[in-house]
């Protein structure tokens, strides 16, 4: 470590540094050889947080909740329900639905996955979903054990995140929408890695992207944009999308 600091001409100062251990804390990630999880301690107090009494109590809790919300399958639409509570004109009434949900999105930190490190020399896989209102998807890398875990999952709410007429989608467009917005907010990584990956998809439809000369406009800007990548698309049945089909 001092060796590479020297090399890049980087300064630190020894009361701030930890040596010969084998974890970090570090912006409030834990930081191992084995990936990166949760601080212990902020899962706790979520954990502990009382039931929100009005909308202030309900932003507090979603900005911790928010933070970790990259290890969390299934954010979006767990914490939903919690969201419309602080949005403009709407009276502040948290019911039994909205009791459970801040039960399930508590226990859903418990059951978190450590979250692997990006290797260029490894090859990534992207799983995408999508359904009426929701897009979702993970990057996941192929570890030596040959099997892909996850770097990190994404999904959003499409009556709240996306424009009008992305609403208004046939599926098979959606579930391409996934699929380049899981691109956009991943290609650091997968423009830079040397081999293709996959795309697992439980829409068969969408292999028409590949060969279909009769784009609509969206479709071929959405082609253009792939274009940069090297990726192999994969279908797989629903019943196979053990982490991204939440919807």
């Amino acid at each position: 470590v001092l060796r590479r600091l020297r090399d890049n001409d980087l300064f630190v100062k020894p009361e701030k540094c930890c040596f010969r251990v084998t974890e970090v804390d570090f912006l409030g990630m834990i930081v191992s050889c084995d990936g990166i999880k949760m601080d212990s301690e902020k899962v706790n107090a979520i954990l502990r947080w009382p039931e929100p009494t009005n909308v202030k109590q309900v932003h507090a809790f979603l900005g911790l909740g928010n933070f970790y919300r990259c290890f969390i399958k299934d954010y979006a639409i767990i914490s939903c329900p919690m969201v419309d509570l602080t949005c403009k004109d709407v009276v502040f009434n948290f019911g039994d639905k909205e009791r459970a949900l801040f039960k399930a999105l508590k226990a859903a930190f418990t059951a978190a996955p450590v979250l692997q490190y990006p290797n260029q020399d490894c090859k990534f896989c992207l799983e995408t979903d999508a359904s009426e209102f929701t897009i979702g998807g993970v990057i996941s890398i192929k570890c030596d054990d040959s099997k892909f875990r996850p770097i990190a999952f994404f999904l959003m709410y499409m009556s709240h995140s996306m424009t009008p007429p992305e609403r208004n989608y046939p599926i098979h467009d959606k579930e391409m929408l996934a699929i380049i917005k899981a691109t956009e907010a991943w290609h650091h990584y997968l423009e830079a890695t040397p081999y293709a990956f996959e795309i697992h998809t439980d829409h068969n439809n969408l292999l028409y992207f590949t060969k279909s000369q009769n784009l609509s406009k969206w479709q071929a800007h959405w082609q253009q944009w792939m274009t940069r990548f090297l990726y192999q698309l994969i279908y797989k049945k629903g019943s196979q999308m053990h982490i991204a089909d939440p919807l």
